[in-house]
Protein backbone atom coordinates (compact mmCIF):
# COMPACT_ATOMS: atom_id res chain seq x y z
CA UNK A 1 0.00 0.00 0.00
CA UNK A 2 2.61 2.17 0.70
CA UNK A 3 4.35 1.82 -2.53
CA UNK A 4 1.16 2.61 -4.24
CA UNK A 5 1.00 6.02 -2.90
CA UNK A 6 4.54 6.69 -3.07
CA UNK A 7 4.07 5.49 -7.08
CA UNK A 8 1.28 7.78 -7.54
CA UNK A 9 3.06 10.89 -5.07
CA UNK A 10 5.69 10.33 -7.90
CA UNK A 11 3.84 10.08 -10.73
CA UNK A 12 1.97 13.15 -10.15
CA UNK A 13 5.34 15.05 -9.23
CA UNK A 14 6.73 14.12 -13.02
CA UNK A 15 3.68 13.96 -15.09
CA UNK A 16 1.60 16.44 -13.75
CA UNK A 17 -2.18 16.51 -12.87
CA UNK A 18 -3.47 15.91 -16.23
CA UNK A 19 -2.73 12.23 -15.42
CA UNK A 20 -4.96 12.22 -13.43
CA UNK A 21 -7.95 14.59 -14.32
CA UNK A 22 -8.57 13.79 -17.86
CA UNK A 23 -10.90 16.51 -18.13
CA UNK A 24 -8.67 19.30 -17.11
CA UNK A 25 -7.81 18.90 -20.96
CA UNK A 26 -11.31 19.26 -21.81
CA UNK A 27 -11.93 22.37 -19.48
CA UNK A 28 -8.66 24.10 -20.78
CA UNK A 29 -10.10 23.72 -23.97
CA UNK A 30 -13.24 25.35 -22.73
CA UNK A 31 -11.50 28.10 -21.28
CA UNK A 32 -10.77 28.70 -25.25
CA UNK A 33 -14.57 29.30 -26.26
CA UNK A 34 -15.69 32.29 -27.03
CA UNK A 35 -18.91 33.69 -27.63
CA UNK A 36 -20.38 35.91 -29.82
CA UNK A 37 -24.01 37.69 -29.77
CA UNK A 38 -24.23 38.07 -33.94
CA UNK A 39 -28.21 39.04 -34.69
CA UNK A 40 -31.01 39.78 -32.26
CA UNK A 41 -34.18 40.67 -34.73
CA UNK A 42 -36.83 41.73 -32.64
CA UNK A 43 -40.70 41.39 -34.14
CA UNK A 44 -43.58 43.24 -33.16
CA UNK A 45 -46.55 40.93 -33.32
CA UNK A 46 -49.18 43.06 -32.89
CA UNK A 47 -52.63 41.19 -32.06
CA UNK A 48 -56.52 41.99 -30.90
CA UNK A 49 -57.34 41.69 -27.93
CA UNK A 50 -53.83 44.04 -27.64
CA UNK A 51 -53.48 41.26 -24.10
CA UNK A 52 -52.50 38.57 -27.23
CA UNK A 53 -49.72 40.64 -28.78
CA UNK A 54 -46.15 39.56 -28.10
CA UNK A 55 -42.56 40.42 -29.31
CA UNK A 56 -40.56 37.55 -30.49
CA UNK A 57 -36.61 38.22 -30.67
CA UNK A 58 -34.69 36.12 -32.76
CA UNK A 59 -30.93 36.06 -31.92
CA UNK A 60 -27.63 34.08 -33.41
CA UNK A 61 -25.22 32.99 -30.47
CA UNK A 62 -21.63 32.40 -32.40
CA UNK A 63 -19.64 30.09 -30.77
CA UNK A 64 -15.79 30.46 -31.06
CA UNK A 65 -13.87 26.79 -30.46
CA UNK A 66 -9.37 27.78 -30.34
CA UNK A 67 -8.68 24.66 -29.02
CA UNK A 68 -8.15 21.67 -30.95
CA UNK A 69 -10.57 19.55 -29.47
CA UNK A 70 -13.85 18.79 -30.20
CA UNK A 71 -16.34 20.14 -28.06
CA UNK A 72 -20.16 19.09 -26.74
CA UNK A 73 -22.15 21.70 -24.92
CA UNK A 74 -25.78 19.99 -23.50
CA UNK A 75 -27.15 23.07 -23.34
CA UNK A 76 -27.10 26.62 -22.28
CA UNK A 77 -29.36 29.65 -20.30
CA UNK A 78 -29.18 33.30 -20.86
CA UNK A 79 -30.59 36.18 -19.80
CA UNK A 80 -30.58 39.06 -22.74
CA UNK A 81 -30.87 42.63 -21.78
CA UNK A 82 -31.07 46.08 -24.22
CA UNK A 83 -28.91 48.58 -22.41
CA UNK A 84 -29.10 52.24 -23.23
CA UNK A 85 -27.85 55.03 -21.72
CA UNK A 86 -26.93 54.25 -18.49
CA UNK A 87 -29.83 52.00 -18.00
CA UNK A 88 -29.81 48.43 -18.68
CA UNK A 89 -33.30 46.70 -19.23
CA UNK A 90 -33.94 43.24 -18.53
CA UNK A 91 -35.84 41.38 -21.54
CA UNK A 92 -36.12 38.25 -20.62
CA UNK A 93 -34.49 34.47 -19.70
CA UNK A 94 -33.91 32.24 -22.85
CA UNK A 95 -32.23 28.36 -23.29
CA UNK A 96 -31.38 25.71 -25.29
CA UNK A 97 -32.43 22.61 -23.85
CA UNK A 98 -30.92 20.94 -26.61
CA UNK A 99 -26.63 20.47 -27.13
CA UNK A 100 -24.61 21.39 -29.72
CA UNK A 101 -21.45 20.57 -30.87
CA UNK A 102 -18.52 22.85 -31.57
CA UNK A 103 -15.67 21.56 -34.15
CA UNK A 104 -12.09 21.84 -33.17
CA UNK A 105 -10.23 25.20 -34.28
CA UNK A 106 -14.45 25.95 -35.81
CA UNK A 107 -17.66 27.92 -35.01
CA UNK A 108 -21.02 27.10 -34.55
CA UNK A 109 -24.15 29.14 -34.63
CA UNK A 110 -26.71 28.61 -32.24
CA UNK A 111 -30.25 30.59 -32.95
CA UNK A 112 -31.99 30.76 -30.04
CA UNK A 113 -35.86 32.69 -29.65
CA UNK A 114 -37.11 34.63 -26.33
CA UNK A 115 -40.92 35.41 -27.08
CA UNK A 116 -42.30 37.99 -24.67
CA UNK A 117 -46.30 38.54 -24.18
CA UNK A 118 -48.32 41.90 -23.58
CA UNK A 119 -47.07 41.78 -19.63
CA UNK A 120 -43.83 41.22 -19.99
CA UNK A 121 -43.83 43.78 -22.95
CA UNK A 122 -45.18 46.53 -20.47
CA UNK A 123 -41.71 46.87 -18.87
CA UNK A 124 -39.24 47.12 -21.23
CA UNK A 125 -41.54 48.64 -24.09
CA UNK A 126 -40.37 52.40 -24.03
CA UNK A 127 -36.33 51.24 -24.66
CA UNK A 128 -37.20 48.90 -27.17
CA UNK A 129 -39.53 51.41 -29.07
CA UNK A 130 -36.52 53.64 -28.95
CA UNK A 131 -34.28 51.56 -30.19
CA UNK A 132 -36.64 49.77 -33.24
CA UNK A 133 -38.73 52.45 -34.63
CA UNK A 134 -35.86 55.51 -33.49
CA UNK A 135 -32.99 54.02 -34.48
CA UNK A 136 -31.47 54.86 -30.76
CA UNK A 137 -27.89 53.70 -30.00
CA UNK A 138 -27.81 50.95 -27.34
CA UNK A 139 -26.31 47.51 -26.91
CA UNK A 140 -27.76 43.79 -26.81
CA UNK A 141 -26.10 42.00 -23.87
CA UNK A 142 -26.27 38.46 -23.08
CA UNK A 143 -24.93 36.80 -20.20
CA UNK A 144 -24.95 33.18 -19.05
CA UNK A 145 -23.96 30.12 -19.04
CA UNK A 146 -23.29 27.23 -21.65
CA UNK A 147 -23.41 22.90 -20.31
CA UNK A 148 -20.62 21.53 -21.58
CA UNK A 149 -19.68 17.29 -21.65
CA UNK A 150 -16.83 15.64 -21.45
CA UNK A 151 -16.83 12.03 -20.30
CA UNK A 152 -20.00 12.02 -19.11
CA UNK A 153 -19.35 14.42 -17.19
CA UNK A 154 -20.66 18.12 -17.24
CA UNK A 155 -19.32 21.53 -16.57
CA UNK A 156 -20.27 25.29 -17.06
CA UNK A 157 -18.62 27.80 -19.21
CA UNK A 158 -19.91 31.58 -18.66
CA UNK A 159 -21.35 33.70 -21.65
CA UNK A 160 -20.93 37.18 -21.52
CA UNK A 161 -21.44 38.87 -25.27
CA UNK A 162 -22.31 42.34 -26.04
CA UNK A 163 -23.56 44.01 -29.22
CA UNK A 164 -24.49 47.32 -30.21
CA UNK A 165 -27.84 48.08 -32.40
CA UNK A 166 -25.76 50.12 -34.87
CA UNK A 167 -23.86 46.91 -36.09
Amino acid sequence: MIRRSLALASMLLTCGCGMVDPLAVYRAAAEKLHFSLERVEPKIELAFPLDQSRVRFRFDIGVGNDSNMRLHARGLACKLSLNSGDQANFIGDVGLPGGFDVAANGKATVPLELALGYRDLQAVWRPLMDVVQHHQAASWKLDGMANLEAMGIGFNVPIHSTKNTNQ
